[in-house]
């Protein structure tokens, strides 16, 4: 992917937000800097699997490794051909966003376990520059668009590089994170929601509290859906509930001895899918 950098605005269930983002890539190593421009100062620095989130008020410091899942402004469509087994994918009449002449798509779903999302990538370098998630109605969900860019250019990777390295001053937590597998950890999945794939498999501290934490995330080439479980704990989970904000919904249950979050960019219903896959080997 090429360089780029600019303001990408978020929008959903009308609390809209901004991030300055620089992405620098060469084919090889990718850096970027993620700085929210809204509510509490948090910067996050990225060159390859590390990730270091920064808190500058408190002083806090958080290391941690990533799994390399597919992340906006990717174009997923181009990257993964699951998508077009589970989507329709339909050209539309060209556009401009930010300035950048831009292709339209839509990729309308196949089945009701997620939705529409319309897409517009700049024709030169297919680099996604809007994204809208679209209700069963057509009615957008949430939205993601820049609306400052400027593509190309040689940024220094000192930009990202050079605050990973100096963190005087700071209180600096470290998360293991280690890959894991479902099975190994004493799940199987029993009924697997159609279309999508398991992806990504770890096992991680909570930040807040060092408890272990397993998440597998599951892709059906467009859309990701994240499933946490934790060892159930009377005094940090209370009741379960059952949320949304725009497209994303959330969802948290006990089973037994264990707490389940599922969080995802589809419906309720599909959400409530995932967490009804697991189920505690005997």
């Amino acid at each position: 992917m090429r360089n780029y950098q600019g303001t990408l605005m978020f929008s959903a269930g009308g609390v809209l937000s901004s991030t300055k983002l620089l992405h620098i890539g060469d084919g090889r190593d990718h850096y970027d800097r993620i700085e929210t421009l809204d509510g509490q100062p948090r910067l996050q620095y990225r060159h390859n699997e590390e990730m270091l989130t920064l808190w500058p008020d408190s002083r806090l410091a958080r290391w941690e490794q990533r799994e390399p899942v597919a992340e906006f402004p990717a174009l997923p469509a181009s990257a993964d051909p699951r998508a077009l087994e589970n989507y329709e994918l339909h050209a539309l009449e060209s556009d401009r966003v930010a300035g950048h002449p831009a292709d339209v798509l839509i990729l309308k779903p196949r089945d009701p376990h997620r939705y529409a999302q319309r897409l517009w990538a700049d024709h030169h370098t297919g680099l996604l520059l809007r994204n809208d998630v679209l209700g069963p109605g057509g009615e957008v969900l949430e939205s993601s668009v820049f609306t400052d860019l400027q593509i190309g250019g040689k940024p220094s990777t000192d930009a990202v590089l050079g605050p990973m390295k100096r963190l005087a001053g700071y209180r600096v937590l470290r998360l293991r994170t280690e890959r894991a597998q479902v099975e190994a950890e004493g799940w199987q999945l029993v009924r697997p929601v159609p279309g999508f794939g398991l992806v990504s498999c770890i096992k991680r501290p909570l930040a807040d509290t060092g408890v272990p934490v397993l998440q597998s995330v599951f892709s059906d080439g467009l859309t990701h859906v994240s499933v946490f479980i934790e060892r159930y704990d009377v005094q940090r989970h209370k009741q379960p509930l059952a949320t949304g904000l725009g497209a994303t919904h959330t969802l948290m249950s006990r089973h037994g001895d264990w707490w389940f979050t599922v969080v995802g960019e589809v419906p309720m219903a599909t959400v409530q899918q995932f967490e009804a896959m697991f189920e505690r080997r005997r």
